[in-house]
């Protein structure tokens, strides 16, 4: 009777054990436990494309998109003509950034089937994140034709749109999405930040309450919505959504940044240097966040250690305008004149345009006693908007300082109509008058005009 080795059976046996083991692991959201069970079990078979495209999967849900294509491959490698994992391969290329594969990818499914809906749908996605939209919206309308109720192809030209700034259309398509899924995710999330972008806040409160009553565990998500909270001054509500999305992820480095921000308006700096050094700690290259570090410590009083971090940040900004504007505002803050003077010049070379960038270099220029520099860039502040009047009122203080006190009286007097409430253009002008009046005395002693007129 012939004898037969039972070892290679119990070796398949096992593998197939594995695979249904890696399946419910799967489903409980284990999915480390899982790709670890399927990765054994192509150890024993590795010439099963199903198990391949599974453990795909598993990294696909814990977004290593890397190792997801890798995967995907190796499944096309035994199926070479499988759309599903043509599409999947396509759609994880794209969140790569590897455009021109996923393309190919997608290419290939509609050669083998052209009226595969899925890529054409997912290829407006790769062109959106090229910027080319017009080929996208080919796409949308080609998978129309094939599909023409896809709520997901509604919700990816809506994105498309959105980068475009055509947010009333892409409002129009993410609506069309949920009247196809009710429960489709984001959809409710975008609507609300172009209505965000819109100007439009409590529009976009509603849609963000809306999101989140579906259920959504998205930490960003909370903390948008606590961002958008705080623009609508409601900050008890922006701190509770913001300590939600700690609690999904403890070390959020954007919910501590809002929290700290939310600390600040509140005019609680001790809180909110916390929190910033929380950000710091999780994220060292979070963006600003040496800037809103030392901002708190300026409103404590630390003026010396903010320098070191607003030094820090100095060195890293780029050309982004609102950034420049900030740290040129805290370098002054912190008494660092020429640092800020550096900075506040990138700012007007970016913005010429921008009165309040010309002013605040015009004070880093009083701050280091070039007055005349200063005198200049005040103007360039006033001819962009004439009723600004903290230019008028530092324009009259530099005219003083350079004994021009005819000069410092007149424009101490039209900020004084602008503002007439103002206690300290008030009590300048008050300065200014007992100054004249003294110097009036003195020029009669000693038989002198009392001040030189300078044209304009």
């Amino acid at each position: 009777m012939p004898r037969y080795d039972s070892e290679p059976m119990n070796e398949w046996i096992d593998a197939e054990t594995r695979v249904e083991r890696a399946h419910d692991l799967y489903e409980k959201g284990r999915w480390a436990e899982a790709a670890a069970e399927l990765q054994a079990a192509i150890g024993i078979n590795p010439y099963n494309a199903a198990w391949h495209f599974n453990l795909a999967l598993t990294f696909e849900a814990r977004e290593d998109y890397t190792q997801a294509c890798k995967a995907y491959r190796a499944s096309l490698a035994l199926s070479p003509n499988d759309i599903e994992t043509l599409n999947c391969l396509g759609v994880n290329l794209t969140r790569l950034g590897h455009y021109s594969q996923a393309l190919g990818s997608f290419e290939e499914i509609s050669r083998q089937d052209p009226s595969y809906e899925p890529a054409y749908c997912n290829r407006i996605v790769t062109y959106s994140e090229l910027g080319q939209h017009d080929k996208a919206e080919v796409m949308f309308y080609v998978a129309q034709e094939i599909k023409p109720d896809c709520p997901l192809c509604f919700y990816n030209i809506g994105n498309s749109l959105y980068a475009r700034a055509d947010y009333r259309r892409a409002i129009y398509c993410w609506t069309r999405t949920l009247a196809l899924d009710p429960c489709h995710p984001y959809a409710h999330a975008r609507i609300a930040e172009a209505r965000w972008a819109e100007g439009d806040l409590a529009g976009a409160a509603e849609h963000f309450e809306a999101e989140l009553d579906i259920g959504s565990s998205d930490p960003d998500l909370w903390v948008d919505y606590g961002e958008l909270l705080s623009e609508l001054e409601k900050y008890d509500r922006a701190e509770q959504c913001c300590r939600k999305a700690l609690e999904l992820e403890s070390d959020h480095p954007a919910a501590n940044y809002c929290l700290g921000e939310l600390a600040l308006r509140r005019n609680r700096p001790a809180i909110a240097e916390r929190h910033f050094r929380h950000v710091l700690r999780a994220e060292r290259d979070y963006p600003g966040i040496h800037a809103k570090l030392a901002e708190a410590m300026i409103r404590r009083g630390r003026v010396q250690q903010a320098a070191k971090h607003l030094v820090l940040e100095m060195r890293r900004s780029g050309d982004d305008p609102i950034m420049l504007q900030e740290l040129g505002q805290l370098l002054l803050e912190a008494h660092l004149a020429r640092h800020a003077n550096g900075v506040l010049r990138r700012l007007v070379d970016l913005a010429p345009e921008d009165a309040y960038a010309q002013h605040n270099l015009a004070v880093s220029f009083f701050r280091m006693h070039r007055i005349d520099e200063g005198i200049r860039h005040c103007r360039k502040a006033l001819k962009l908007k004439p009723e600004y009047t903290l230019a008028l009122y530092n324009l009259a203080l530099a005219h003083l300082q350079k004994g021009q006190v005819q000069r410092a009286r007149r424009y101490a007097a039209k900020a004084l109509t602008i503002s007439p409430n103002d206690e300290h253009l008030r009590r300048l002008c008050e300065r200014l008058g007992a100054v004249n009046f003294w110097t009036k005395v003195r020029a009669r002693l000693n038989g002198r005009p009392n001040d030189r007129k300078i044209p304009d």
